[in-house]
């Protein structure tokens, strides 16, 4: 299992902090679209196309070999989530502009910004659907 320094999964977390609370702070749904690029980016083209990782390896002097480590798979799932939310967050936005846009785009913030805290919200989810498809599959 491939594994990400929790250093560049910090970043990325603060990355999504900032430009989410910008957008809602700003009702800027530019930058929902551009936030909304950068993670379907790193879905899309992995871990080297995330902005977040290349300017925290530009910047960091220290050696990131030595860092505690997050499955690269539970960083995919919660960025799929995030990816998600902010999707319909921006096709509600651009459609209709209903409020409800800004409950999803606040949900991302807060889930990344209790992540920085040490509680993964995606990661507590992944365990849950882990859980279950073991139970089905042992019990059909």
């Amino acid at each position: 299992m491939k594994e990400i320094p929790m250093t560049l999964v910090k970043a990325n977390q603060t990355m999504m902090v900032v430009l989410t609370l910008l957008s809602i702070s700003f009702q800027s749904v530019l930058l929902v679209a551009i936030t909304l690029g950068i993670i379907a980016a790193s879905l899309l083209f992995g871990p080297k196309a995330n902005i977040a990782f290349r300017i925290t390896k530009a910047l960091s002097k220290k050696d990131l070999s030595k860092d505690p480590t997050e499955s690269s798979q539970l960083t995919r799932f919660n960025q799929s989530i995030a990816a998600s939310l902010l999707t319909i967050a921006l096709l509600i936005l651009l459609i209709n502009g209903h409020w409800i846009a800004w409950v999803l785009v606040g949900m991302v913030t807060v889930a990344a910004t209790v992540a920085i805290m040490g509680f993964c919200v995606g990661c507590f989810l992944y365990f849950q659907l882990k859980q279950l498809r073991y139970k089905l599959t042992k019990n059909p």
